[in-house]
């Protein structure tokens, strides 16, 4: 079988066992294509394109450089390291990235993982979200959510049954059980999915293959205020030789297991806005006590609520949002959008003194005539 990587730079062959093909050890390189999402067995394929309900963590899904990521919580997106940091799309509505935010995560032998957090500057109304408190284990049941291509037709391969990919692109969820914990894949901590061919599915089950469309999305477990993220989607195995664009029964994804980096992750995530190091508000300003909007280093908001130039509202209605983008805004302390009442009357009637002072010719000195 063979590790693909989101974005198809380079593929890895592990020696995992194989259904009918040998294990192979190679690399090699092929064309660039995006990363991974859900495909699901049941029904007609085309379905499971809203949250369920209760809601395990559809609607923190977004879309980053048309692949997927996560939003956790304190305004931070977390997805995997080749989807990248851009604009994060939720719905309509699309989340600016703070310049300079983007963290890496590593592993214990300093090796980088394919995984990755960013911080928005506005954030999405969206409640926290726990994550993944105790370690995978095998068996357990985790909703994958992901914008991945559709399911086209039936297909198989060497007697392997399973589908090919259509071309369109859809945020769908399915579910899964973990099949292989304390996995690692593409120097990633990970544990690995198993697309079975189930007959009779459970209700509620709906059995998923990670597929070219939405690396970065997420794993979850539970459901509404018990849903925990444990895992973001980055790569998928596959039997050598398969046909590309195809799920086949037996094929693996890989997740990134969020346990094994929960402690980097909470040391990221949970630093107060004014003590992070970020310029979160984009004034130009970091932290306490540089920042006026910083109550304390513990405050988790550079916005200042009495300043209109730092409080995130067009209060003016110009469609531009405090210092230094509203032109009104002169400093971040400013108290209103626009300039100081009477400064524009005072320099245009200064001017005007100004030029009638230089134009009107002296009076001739009665002495002298």
């Amino acid at each position: 079988m063979q590790f693909f990587m989101g974005a198809f730079s380079r593929v890895a062959a592990s020696l995992l066992v194989p259904v009918v093909v040998s294990s192979v050890l190679a690399v090699l390189s092929i064309p660039a294509c995006p990363a991974f999402a859900a495909l699901i067995a049941t029904g007609s394929g085309t379905g499971n394109t809203t949250a369920p309900n209760p809601d395990p963590g559809f609607g923190r899904l977004g879309v980053v450089n048309g692949l997927s990521a996560v939003y956790f919580r304190n305004g931070w997106v977390l997805t995997a390291n080749h989807v990248g940091t851009a604009t994060f799309w939720l719905a309509a509505t699309g989340y600016a990235p703070v310049p300079g935010s983007t963290v890496r995560f590593s592993n214990p032998d300093s090796s980088l993982a394919d995984l990755i957090a960013f911080k928005l500057a506005t954030r999405p109304a969206l409640a926290d979200i726990a994550l993944a408190d105790t370690p995978a284990s095998v068996s357990t049941l985790v909703t994958v959510i992901g914008r991945g291509l559709d399911r086209g037709a039936a297909t198989s391969w060497m007697g392997i049954g399973g589908w090919t990919w259509g071309g369109s692109s859809t945020m769908r969820w399915g579910t899964n059980r973990i099949s292989v914990v304390g996995d690692a894949a593409l120097d990633t901590r990970a544990f690995r999915i198993t697309f079975d061919d189930i007959q009779n599915p459970s209700a509620g089950e709906h059995e998923a293959d990670l597929v070219v469309g939405d690396s970065g999305g997420g794993a979850f477990t539970g459901a509404g205020t018990s849903a925990k993220l444990v895992g973001i989607l980055f790569a998928r195995s596959t039997y050598g030789g398969q046909p590309a664009n195809t799920s086949l029964y037996g094929n693996h994804g890989m997740i990134a297991d969020l346990y094994a980096y929960r402690d980097d992750i909470l040391a990221v995530v949970d630093r107060p806005d004014c003590n992070d190091g970020l310029d979160e508000d984009g004034d130009g300003l970091v932290d306490y006590p540089s920042d006026p909007g910083c109550v304390n280093a513990g405050d988790f908001s550079e916005r200042g609520a009495g300043y209109e130039c730092d409080n995130g509202v067009d209060d003016d209605g110009d469609s531009s949002i405090d210092f230094p983008s509203d032109p009104g805004c002169l400093h971040p302390t400013n108290r209103v959008e626009a300039p100081e009442p009477g400064i524009g009357l005072s320099i245009g009637f200064g001017v005007l003194v100004l030029a009638a002072a230089t134009t009107r010719r002296p009076t001739a000195d009665p002495a002298r005539r």
